[in-house]
């Protein structure tokens, strides 16, 4: 079988050149209704045959590949309106000298047992009772400045690009067309308690990273109606906003646990994210957005302009390093359920 897919699948080249999102769209819809169309003139036609044996091979590697291609489920419904606004939006773009700024709000109460899969915010420390405000200025090319503030303590940080589908340039050449993303993200997201959840997760990674652009946001929005473990509603988030709320749950798993996003309706950015559990609760809400031309002088002044990871608390500058390297592949940054 893995002859089979390595022997089918096109190169990164071609299918930047031939296989575009509208084709690919059409393949898939071809495939998953078993017929056939002819190809009209002018366009390639290797693609079709390529993605139908590389869909077939999955098919036959087992239901895993395939957790909810078949179905059509209310919450899918209600995330493909949403993937197709996404579509749609003009992202919010800063230039290479630019920043954008994304403040957030995360909070954390009785948090003995720790939270589920990816609620994790990086380096910070909030332990239960917390509350945290994060103002973060990120460039083009994923490098992070980050002053963030609890129950009065400041530390600011430089992060270097993240791995993986956190990293803008990988995000944006992964694939646009949801089932093909979804077999893209289960071959390679790693950790916790089943693809299920590591496929929710690195959605909800790449979303809070800012490094989905547009299409490949749809994308990920339409994966989220693939998952079997997701539900939706529409209410309103911690801040009255219109929201959609996605919610994952495994019991079998993780029982009495909820991990969600909130997407606004409109455009499909994320507005905030969090999980909760028996005595426990995680939020994380996202405040407000904008581009800016330079950072705070303050904070400019802490930690200066440069691109080298550094950490700063109490007077006290600590190195972090950069492992992301130029060839970004994907880490495992999630945590498996504790055995039981």
């Amino acid at each position: 079988m893995s002859d089979l897919i390595e022997r089918t699948k096109p190169t990164e080249e071609g299918l930047h050149d031939a296989w575009t999102p509208s084709l690919r769209h059409e393949v898939l819809q071809d495939v998953l209704a078993g017929s056939t169309r002819r190809v009209r003139p002018g366009r390639r036609a290797w693609p079709l045959a390529v993605a139908a044996s590389v869909v077939a091979a999955l098919m036959l590697s087992g239901p895993i590949a395939l957790p909810g291609w078949f179905t059509t489920t209310a919450a899918a419904e209600e995330l493909g309106k949403v993937a197709a606004a996404a579509s749609t939006q003009t992202r919010l773009e800063w230039g290479d000298h630019q920043y954008l700024r994304v403040q957030s709000i995360d909070t954390r109460t009785g948090m003995a047992d720790g939270p589920a899969a990816g609620a994790e915010p990086p380096a910070t420390d909030v332990s239960a009772g917390t509350r945290v405000t994060f103002d973060d200025y990120y460039t083009t090319d994923g490098w992070t400045w980050s002053d963030r503030v609890a129950n009065g303590h400041t530390e600011q940080y430089i992060f270097p690009p993240a791995w993986g589908w956190m990293r803008p340039d990988y995000a944006s050449a992964m694939p646009t067309e949801p089932h093909l993303l979804d077999a893209f993200l289960r071959a390679r997201a790693l950790g916790s308690t089943s693809p299920d959840e590591a496929v929710f997760v690195a959605i909800g990674d790449m979303l809070r990273q800012e490094a989905a652009p547009p299409a490949v946001r749809a994308a990920a929005i339409g994966v989220l109606g693939l998952n079997p473990k997701v539900t939706v509603e529409r209410t309103t988030d911690t801040q009255s906003r219109p929201a959609l709320k996605v919610t994952f749950t495994d019991e079998a798993m993780r029982p009495g646990t909820r991990q969600y996003l909130y997407l606004a309706p409109d455009t499909g950015v994320l507005l905030g994210r969090g999980s909760n559990g028996p005595g426990w609760d995680y939020q994380s809400v996202i405040t407000h957005r904008e581009v800016v031309d330079a950072l705070p002088t303050d904070l400019a002044a802490v930690l200066g302009t440069e691109k080298v990871g550094k950490e700063v608390s109490n007077g006290k500058t600590t190195p972090i390093a950069d492992n992301a390297g130029p060839d970004p592949v994907p880490e495992q940054t999630y945590t498996p359920a504790p055995k039981r």
